[in-house]
């Protein structure tokens, strides 16, 4: 986990930003055993002490709560139990679809299978299903990118352009195929990195390797 927090530092280090030390502070609050709620307040003075990671802070919170739930969700009846529906509750309006993503590495890493977006799509999100046409409609743009013949690189700028400005995974898009298509390599090729355009999308797809590692 530590080493995923790290992955910040190569894209997002302003000087004088201050986000050495909440990488310290990070890191030990996610491995901390307290209950996923009282984390948040901790998560949360955090970002506002280093305010350089606001851009990016709905993307830790994800980390921070897959984390959590990768130590838990073997238990039997987890996402049943009161805790789940009280972090539920609690934090509809946080983190972003990232999550998903990282909730499927981590089944994906158990199950000992390859991780490939179809599986992403239709496995686990269950996108074809008729009582997930929510999950249907935001991956909407994954779904038409496979069905393109999964584009080269050099259109995958164009396709995230096409996709609405209030799309819950516009931000996500050229990382998650990314991440499918490079996620076994030890490096980025520098044409990938040349289509992230944005310092938040290198982090996602840097969060997405060192989780996946």
């Amino acid at each position: 986990m530590s080493a995923a927090i790290k992955a910040l530092h190569a894209f997002f280090t302003p000087a004088g930003s201050g986000v050495k030390p909440a990488e310290a502070i990070l890191s030990d609050l996610f491995n901390s055993k307290e209950p996923f709620l009282s984390k948040i307040a901790t998560f949360d003075n955090c970002i506002q002490t280093h305010q350089a990671l606001e851009p990016v802070s709905e993307y830790l919170f994800d980390l921070m709560m897959g984390h959590h739930l990768e130590r838990f969700h073997q238990e039997p009846n987890f996402f049943e139990s009161k805790e789940w529906m009280d972090i539920e509750d609690k934090t509809l309006e946080r983190g972003t679809e990232l999550l998903n993503l990282l909730l499927y590495i981590i089944e994906s890493k158990d199950a000992e299978v390859v991780p490939t977006l179809e599986d992403f799509l239709h496995e686990f999100l269950l996108v074809d299903e008729d009582e997930f046409q929510d999950e249907h409609r935001i991956y909407e743009p994954l779904i038409a990118y496979q069905e393109a013949g999964e584009a080269e690189l050099e259109s995958l700028r164009e396709i995230e352009q096409s996709i609405a400005p209030d799309s819950e995974i516009k931000e996500l898009f050229v990382p998650i195929v990314c991440f499918f298509q490079y996620y076994h390599l030890p490096t980025l090729p520098s044409e990938v990195t040349a289509t992230l355009s944005t310092d938040e999308q290198s982090i996602v797809l840097a969060l997405l390797a060192y989780y996946h590692a």
